[in-house]
């Protein structure tokens, strides 16, 4: 499992030296194109270091982003990893309740954030200084680079993800980020992305490892380009083989929502011209969420793009993936060969013997979650090994096969929901006696839950005051596909909710 950990820093260097004047972003903002080489990219790295001491802030304080998917979004992230900052993106999209906890919590000393996005002034904290953005990539206003006077890098660079994790608590996920570039240089390595220098699309949210990590890491490390476009929306699919094409994007990263996107529109159309611009497409990895296996195959024999899957979690990243040598042994919901620096313990059950705890080690381990009173929490049992959360089992052709997930944390669209979370806020509202968000399969999303409820005066219908609070409270991928009332809740003699007795009555 030993593995070197890497700098970014001391490679970035590397990565300038050799591919200098080759393309590292494009990106798209509606208006024109951009393009950022290798060079011009350790360039704008150094300027916004520059940015940060006119702000005087320090290696080792937080910042805060609120951007979308753009150009400066990853940049000052890779500014943050190289000076020794911490970064803390959230979506620019929270809402000002949002935004307050998140800011309570990691205490930023400076914010960057879309200018045309506004919050109340008691949102962000008093003690950070606010940067306002158009995100159109004109860096001009950027500090010049001090002629022959090289930019200090830090040490101890964070990346702070938001989760409420399985508690409902909010909390910070701490992670390294040269242990982040690391991880993403050793996926790079196994898949040989190296010699491809593939061109990714980058349309996940850069609020998140879908953004950050996988389509904007990955791509750099192996010495590839990616091209940003905004997040994943009903416009990206149906504009979607046109951008393949357009932009000769070679590499894709497919979450279920995605695919079946695309097949839903396969089949409404002739999709001749579909298929012939998907012949571009030379790799193309699938996850983040769960995704039937017939789904996968009808998306392979529809657009003639083999798909690897991968099992990751924020708090590990890859764990196993496919390969085109073991993708023939794939079975219902099997995610591929454990990866060669991943080690896993499968603890057995009491309910289920032949389903299995799935447990692990892994260099690439994030520090632990950030809690409100400033500690981080890394929570392993004697052997040195991380709960997933996650149960499963290795079948006899060594993929690992997942039998279920973590009850009270899904991902919709790729997004985490954490539903502890939801039954917290919900059950703090004073005309709420009892909540409870239940998972449910959605075609789209793959993960979506409902809210059922049990209101305080049980001959009160609630559904559409507690629809609005939702609605102005949460961001929009949190909000529950329907709200059902309920005079009570189905319970074990402890008193815990039994929530699959809750299926089948959805909408109800």
């Amino acid at each position: 499992m030993k593995e070197t950990l890497r700098n970014f820093t001391d490679d970035l260097r590397l990565l300038v030296e050799e591919n200098g004047d080759q393309e590292a972003i494009i990106v798209d903002s509606g208006i024109r194109e951009l393009k950022i080489t290798y060079l011009e990219l350790s360039a704008l790295i150094d300027r916004c270091l520059l940015l940060f001491e006119q702000y005087g802030v320090s290696p080792g304080d937080n910042i805060l982003s609120l951007l979308p998917n753009s150009a400066e979004a990853v940049i000052f992230f890779l500014a943050t990893i190289k000076g020794g900052y911490g970064y803390a993106p959230l979506s620019c999209f929270a809402t000002d309740r949002e935004v307050e906890r998140w800011c309570s919590l990691i205490k930023p000393k400076l914010c960057i954030k879309l200018s045309s996005i506004q919050f109340s002034a008691l949102s962000i904290s008093e003690d950070s200084r606010v940067i306002n953005l158009k995100c159109d990539g004109d860096f001009s206003w950027l500090p010049p680079l001090r002629s022959g006077q090289p930019v200090d890098a830090g040490s101890n660079p964070r990346l702070y993800l938001s989760t409420s994790g399985t508690t409902g608590e909010a909390k910070a996920m701490v992670l390294d980020g040269n242990t982040l570039w690391s991880s993403g240089y050793a996926f790079a390595q196994f898949h040989n992305l190296f010699e491809k220098k593939l061109r990714f699309w980058n349309y996940l949210p850069m609020s998140y490892l879908g953004g950050l990590f996988n389509l904007a890491m990955i791509p750099l490390c192996s010495g590839g380009s990616m091209v940003i476009t905004e997040t994943f929306n009903g416009r990206t699919l149906l504009s979607f083989w046109q951008t393949i094409d357009r932009f000769k994007i070679d590499a894709i990263w497919l979450v279920p929502t995605i695919a079946k996107g695309l097949l839903k529109i396969a089949g409404t159309i002739n999709i001749s011209k579909h298929v012939e611009k998907s012949k571009n497409i030379k790799t193309c990895f699938i996850g983040t969420a769960p995704i039937a296996q017939a789904d996968k195959q009808r998306f392979e024999e529809t657009f003639g793009i083999r798909t690897l899957e991968n099992y990751a979690l924020s708090e590990t990243t890859f764990l196993t993936s496919e390969t085109a040598e073991n993708i023939n042994n794939r079975v219902e919901a099997s995610v591929g060969e454990i990866l060669p620096y991943a080690v896993f313990k499968f603890a057995p059950r009491e309910d289920t013997p032949h389903v299995f705890n799935l447990m692990v080690k892994t260099p690439y381990l994030f520090c632990g979650y950030l809690t409100k009173d400033g500690e981080i929490n890394l929570e392993l049992n004697e052997d040195g090994f991380f709960s997933t959360g996650d149960i499963g089992y290795l079948n006899d052709d060594n993929q690992v096969v997942l039998a279920g997930r973590r009850q009270d944390v899904i991902k919709k669209g790729g997004l985490f929901v954490s539903l502890k979370e939801i039954e917290a806020l919900v059950e703090s509202l004073p005309y709420v006696h009892e909540a409870a968000a239940v998972r449910v399969e959605h075609e789209f999303y793959g993960e979506s839950y409902n809210l059922y409820v049990i209101p305080v005066n049980k001959n009160e219908d609630i559904t559409s005051k507690l629809n609005a609070w939702l609605h102005k409270n949460l961001v929009n991928y949190k909000w529950p596909e329907a709200i059902c009332m309920r005079d009570e809740f189905p319970k074990t003699k402890s008193g815990k909710v039994i929530k699959n007795m809750f299926e089948g009555n959805e909408g109800a």
